[in-house]
């Protein structure tokens, strides 16, 4: 999810620039469009888009390209760390192991000198992406899009995720999405790092329904022996890119793992239902029927041959891992000015509706 840049755009590329000249071959002379920032999205990375000319070998080359840097750690940051590694590693594995689409990385740069943080940049992918800002269940191309393309949409979505969970991550090119130090089991690890994040996301201070869920997880935890598969992680349509309703570009491996299917696929439903029913409580319609928890299951088990288990248990999960997230986005709303604090921690919890029920 890209978030707005408080950066000088034009120092920005200038470096940019300086550092493209030594990644390219003697002589290549590289020049860059400005920069633009993608609309509609805006939570954790930083993200910048622009075209870029060179000579090389005589020939001119170039092209269109994103780059994907950490945000500034002193500004209400969303997680405690930003292992952009990590996400390169998963765009080549899904790139190498699944027919899965993914932006194609062309440079990554580790050293934090050049743009203050660490970075990388993909060919930019053409097509249309559901927007969160505002929710594209109210506005926009999907939800003025044809009932019949909506629903190619969803399958096609459910398919790409049932072939994300199908990729080998058993070798040694996999380990690096293995937890070891939050845990042996792939749920002990996405548990324990769950505490963890809301111990360093609360500042002290304490939000009782997230303390509450922590209890009814630990109460309900399935006997889950299943082998882990590739946790997207932020499973959301808002996160892919379509053409033709199909998806021709995921995006954000930030906060990818090792676990049960089920982690991905109840976030992508309740992350759809957070946004439905912050519409309806404003008198919005909306897409009731778009993403429904029933479809969604029945075509993921179609699509991947396994049935669906635990899922209450893994729907609560990610209302969980979405509510310790809403905690950094309310504290950064509130010192941007943009909300005022509100009267109890737990309405720092924007989707703690979706938790009630299950809680109460």
């Amino acid at each position: 999810m890209p978030l707005p840049s408080k950066r000088d755009r034009e120092e920005v590329r200038a470096r940019l620039v300086d550092w493209l000249t030594r990644q390219l071959p003697r002589g290549a002379a590289p020049t860059l469009s400005k920069l633009d920032v993608p609309e509609g999205t805006g939570m954790s990375s930083e993200t910048f888009l622009f075209d870029a000319q060179w000579d090389e070998d005589g020939q001119a080359r170039g092209g269109s390209y994103v780059v994907r840097m950490s945000p500034n750690m002193d500004d209400y940051p969303i997680f405690p760390e930003y292992d952009l590694s990590l996400q390169v590693n998963c765009l080549s594995l899904v790139a190498d192991r699944s027919d899965v689409p993914v932006p194609k990385v062309a440079w990554y740069e580790p050293d934090a000198s050049v743009l203050d943080y660490p970075f990388y940049v993909m060919e930019k992918v053409d097509g249309d992406v559901p927007a969160d800002i505002p929710p594209y269940l109210f506005d926009g191309w999907l939800c003025e899009a044809a009932p019949r393309d909506r629903a190619a949409l969803q399958r096609s979505t459910v398919e790409m995720l049932a072939k994300l969970h199908a990729i080998d991550v058993t070798g040694e090119d996999a380990a690096f999405l293995n937890r070891t130090q939050y845990g042996t089991s792939a749920l002990e690890q996405h548990l324990n790092y769950q505490r963890d994040y809301y111990d360093w996301a609360r500042e002290g201070q304490t939000y009782p329904i997230l303390e509450k869920t922590f209890d009814w997880l630990e109460a309900r935890r399935p006997n889950d022996t299943r082998p882990a598969v590739l946790n997207w992680g932020d499973s959301r349509v808002g996160n892919v890119m379509y053409r033709d309703f199909a998806p021709v570009a995921v995006f954000d491996w930030e906060m990818a793992a090792l676990g049960a299917p089920e982690v991905d696929l109840t976030w992508m439903i309740s992350m759809n239902a957070f946004f439905q029913q912050m519409g309806e409580a404003n008198g919005l319609t909306g897409l009731p029927d778009f993403l429904n928890a029933q479809d969604v299951i029945t075509s993921y088990e179609a699509a991947s041959g396994r049935p669906v288990e635990h899922f209450d248990w893994y729907y609560v999960f990610a209302v969980l891992r979405f509510g310790i997230i809403s905690i950094r986005t309310s504290v950064r709303g509130i010192g941007y000015g943009q909300m005022e604090p509100p009267a109890t921690r737990d309405e720092y919890i924007s989707n703690r509706f979706l938790l009630e029920p299950y809680i109460d």
